[in-house]
C-alpha cells in the first residue's frame, strides 16, 4: 500500500487523539491525593479540627483563585472536594480536578497538619477529652493551578492557613510550591498537590519548634 492510502488514516488518528486529549482537559477529573498518616503515642494530646473557608469565584481574575467549570461554586459537596483547575496553553480555564466522593480538602490539610504535630512530639487523637488540646485549622487558601509558558509549563500549589490552639497565639502558615514540566496529566495534579501538603507539614513543624523554643 502506498503513502496516499495511509495519509487519510493518519490524519483521522491524529484528529481522534486530539479530540480525546481535549475531552480530558475540558472535563472534570476525579483524582485522589495520598497523604501519609503519622501517629505519635506519647506527648501532649491534641484534637485537630479543620474548617474549609476558601472562596470560589465563577470567573476569577487569576488562575490561583478557586473556580469550577460547572458553576457549582456554592455547592459545598463539590467545592469541598475541589483542589485544581485545568487550563489550555493560553491560560483559558477548562475542566476542574476534584477528590473522589467522600474525600475532602479539609481531610488532606488536616492530615498534613496532624503529621507536623506528630513529628513535633504531640499525640494526635480523634476525640476531645479532658487532657487534649483543641487545634483548629482555618483553610483560607489551598489550590493547585496551571501556568502556561513558552518552552514548558508549571503546576503550582499554594496554601494559607490560620491555626488556633488553646493557650497559644494563632499561627499563620503560607506555602507555595512549583513544578515545571512539558505536559500536564491527571497524575501531575495529585503530585504537585501532595508536594504542597508536604510543604504545609514542614512549615507547621517549624512554627511548632519555634513556639517551643520561646
Amino acid at each position: 500500500m502506498n503513502a496516499a492510502f495511509f495519509a487519510p488514516l493518519k490524519t483521522s488518528l491524529l484528529v481522534l487523539l486530539a479530540v480525546s486529549m481535549v475531552g480530558c482537559v475540558t472535563s472534570r477529573s476525579v483524582v485522589d491525593v495520598s497523604v501519609p498518616n503519622l501517629t505519635g503515642t506519647t506527648g501532649q494530646k491534641v484534637v485537630i479540627t479543620t474548617i474549609d473557608e476558601r472562596t470560589f469565584e465563577a470567573k476569577p481574575r487569576s488562575a490561583d483563585i478557586p473556580s469550577l467549570k460547572g458553576g457549582e461554586i456554592n455547592d459545598s459537596s463539590v467545592t469541598g472536594r475541589a483542589y485544581a483547575r485545568k487550563r489550555n496553553g493560553y491560560g483559558k480555564a477548562l475542566g476542574d480536578v476534584v477528590l473522589p466522593s467522600g474525600r475532602t480538602v479539609s481531610q488532606l490539610v488536616g492530615s498534613a497538619v496532624a503529621n507536623a504535630y506528630a513529628q513535633s512530639g504531640y499525640q494526635v487523637v480523634e476525640e476531645q477529652n479532658t487532657d487534649a488540646r483543641q487545634v483548629t485549622v482555618h483553610i483560607k487558601e489551598f489550590w493547585t493551578w496551571f501556568s502556561p509558558g513558552f518552552a514548558s509549563v508549571s503546576v503550582n500549589n499554594k496554601a494559607n492557613l490560620i491555626i488556633e490552639s488553646d493557650g497559644q497565639a494563632p499561627m499563620a502558615i503560607a506555602t507555595e510550591v512549583n513544578d515545571g514540566m512539558q505536559l500536564v496529566t491527571d497524575s501531575d495534579w495529585a503530585k504537585v498537590t501532595g508536594q504542597g501538603l508536604q510543604e504545609v507539614t514542614a512549615a507547621v513543624g517549624q512554627k511548632l519548634e519555634m513556639s517551643r523554643a520561646q
